[in-house]
């Protein structure tokens, strides 16, 4: 195929290749109508077999995937033709396939396994309610995105329940290590043949290993159809019984003994959810695999896991050699009661309420205005609201399906909506009567900071920070000698402020944010995503890496500290002048009483990531996250 790399296609400027296979060649491109970088799927000329019918194939797989419309299933927005090769248009995910963690940490830790089992069984569960069967789950067809979103790539071999004219009986397709004892047999295919391969990435997910490995096609096949996996609890120490019956009935080879549907699976896997909160993990990583000796390595990696692997479940009350020793500290989850039991009642946090949403896209950015008006906004051009202090949310059309990055509501009601594509959006009276604002082409926007009712700013990709000194009726650019992402900004006070960005970058304001200067000696070279400041000089930024950075003295320097975390951070808030509270992946919640110098972790029950925090003017506090996730702290 010939190399598509510099060319520009319809709209889009091919920009650098992101892999190879069976049915052809991905690259990675950027759509300058609509300012956003997509993957494009060109159909490879070798596909073998009748031209004719393998392009029909390929146009089939398009129109199959965009049919499905889910949070958890990689979007396609069309197709494309070039010098006689068809292209799919999809969305890009940046992160990486659970094939490419596997092979370089050796497996995830339970809390990951269950967290990523349940987002792929809402997506391939919402496949199946639509009419279709993805046929060829598997690790390398499962991307986690920056902000842990799971991601199902590659309906390509899809076959819909209601026309199944193009995939006939006696057509194997799938991966051998993953493939369903009905597909070996070149029998008739079912939502139930999806639950066996979801089974077997799950067993590799927590062991490291597929649960058959030998050294021959044949050998991994037979055992499909004849042997039953070693259980989880034979390879591994301390795995909880459920777990185990959870594995077993999706790989039942009688297709009519495994789960009905995802739906039912997964109610079994949010119970194991709740009863693995009640314990602490102990896993360390173990040695990644190599991917030339995925065949022969069983016996090395079972030699590797004996020796690197410790994993222990214990429940609190029950070793009392550890909870007495200091290892537990650094593991040690406290209830919100635990945390403010002793405060007076201006500060005092009783207890987390997860709310009804009505949406299952992610919640970016929420914004409490008022005791009844708070609104929040997320991917798709999802706009939700409430009138009644959070009890109920209703959504708001946009009319356009773009990611929604933040929103601000002054006291007048005035609200600024920021996002993908240079979208900026306003309203005279809360979310009533939108309207949008022309703005340069070329951006997307992640932020929008109002120091006081006449100055604000936004900022995003590119470098940009823009300013307005007129309560948002005009925007101009500021200037600030980068071209990294900023991701947020704070100030001190009408002078001085700080935003933080993409790579590591730390940029500084002595003149009310009219110009920046970079700081060239930050603490990490990994993207910081969110910072707040108070009057008095202290200030907090995290990072996705799970990144902490302190100052106490107006941001002349900044410590980091120390915390052990297992994912990365989205956002930092003040919720008085010594307390702050952080949320990240994993539902990491957060808590600091002495101004971010030492942190508490909240056992929230929560592990849906989290992206945003609003504290309404009366002292509840609101987050946001995947999945259409709303919390209510009060």
């Amino acid at each position: 195929m010939e190399n598509l790399i510099g060319k520009v296609i319809d709209n889009y400027k091919i920009v650098s290749l992101l892999g190879k296979g069976g049915m052809g060649t991905v690259y990675k491109a950027y759509d300058t109508k609509l300012d956003r970088y997509i993957a494009i799927k060109m159909l490879s000329p070798s596909g073998g077999g009748d031209p004719t019918r393998f392009i029909e194939r390929f146009k089939r797989e398009a129109k199959n995937q965009a049919k499905l419309s889910h949070p958890n299933i990689v979007t396609v927005y069309g197709f494309i033709e070039y010098s006689n090769l068809l292209g799919i248009v999809m969305e890009y995910v940046e992160g990486e396939s659970l094939e490419k963690v596997i092979d370089r940490q050796g497996r995830f830790n339970l809390y990951d396994v269950i967290y990523i089992l349940k987002q792929l069984l809402l997506g391939i569960g919402y496949a199946h309610s639509k009419g279709f069967v993805h046929r060829d789950i598997k690790p390398s067809n499962i991307i986690l995105n920056k902000e842990g979103i799971t991601k199902i790539m590659d309906f390509g071999i899809s076959k819909s329940m209601i026309d199944n004219a193009m995939t006939k009986t006696g057509s194997k397709i799938g991966t051998v290590y993953y493939m369903s004892p009905e597909q070996i047999k070149s029998e008739d295919v079912t939502n139930r043949s999806d639950i066996y391969s979801i089974g077997c990435t799950a067993y590799e997910m927590i062991t490291g290993s597929p649960p058959f490995e030998y050294p021959s096609e044949y050998e991994v096949m037979d055992a499909h159809l004849k042997k039953n996996a070693p259980r989880l609890s034979e390879k591994m120490s301390g795995i909880p019984e459920r777990v185990d019956k959870i594995i077993v009935k999706a790989m039942e080879k009688n297709p009519l003994n495994r789960y009905a549907s995802c739906e039912e699976m997964f109610n079994d896997v949010q119970t194991l959810d709740s009863e693995v909160a009640k314990l602490t993990s102990y896993f360390k990583k173990t040695e990644p695999r190599s991917k030339r000796y995925k065949f022969f390595a069983i016996s090395a990696y079972v030699a590797v896991a004996i020796a690197f692997i410790l994993v222990s479940y214990f429940v609190y009350n029950q070793v009392d050699e550890l909870v007495s020793s200091n290892e537990l500290e650094k593991f040690k989850k406290y209830s919100i009661q635990q945390l403010f039991s002793s405060e007076d009642a201006k500060n005092r946090i009783s207890e987390i309420i997860k709310l009804e949403s009505p949406t299952q896209q992610s919640l970016n950015s929420i914004f409490v205005r008022n005791e009844k008006f708070a609104a929040a906004v997320g991917d798709s051009g999802t706009i939700i609201r409430s009138i009644d202090d959070g009890k109920s949310w209703s959504n708001i059309s946009l009319g356009r399906k773009i990611a929604l990055t933040d929103l601000y509501i002054n006291e007048s009601g005035k609200t600024f909506i920021t996002g993908d594509s240079s979208a900026l959006y306003t309203s005279q009276n809360y979310l009533d009567s939108l309207i949008q604002v022309p703005m340069e082409k070329g951006y997307t926007f992640f932020r929008t900071k109002f120091v006081d009712n006449s100055t604000g700013f936004i900022c995003g990709s590119k470098g940009l920070i823009l300013k307005t000194a007129n309560g948002g009726a005009s925007w101009y650019k500021v200037q600030t000698n980068t071209n990294e992402i900023i991701f947020d900004i704070a100030f001190f006070d009408s002078k001085r402020g700080f935003a933080v960005g993409w790579n590591g970058v730390l940029l500084s304001t002595m003149n009310g944010g009219e110009t920046w200067s970079k700081i060239d000696d930050a603490l990490t070279d990994n993207y910081l995503k969110s910072i707040d400041l108070n009057k008095d000089g202290f200030g907090i930024i995290v990072g996705g890496d799970g990144t902490v950075l302190r100052t106490a003295n107006f941001g002349t320097t900044w410590d980091k500290i120390k915390l052990e975390s297992t994912g990365g951070f989205q956002k930092v808030k003040f919720l008085s002048d010594n307390i702050l509270i952080i949320v990240g992946s994993h539902g990491a919640i957060l808590i600091s009483k002495d101004k971010g110098e030492t942190w508490n972790l909240v056992a929230s029950s929560y592990y849906t990531n989290m992206n945003s925090i609003s504290v309404s003017p009366y002292g509840q506090i609101y987050i946001t996250g995947v999945n259409g996730m709303l919390l209510k702290i009060k």
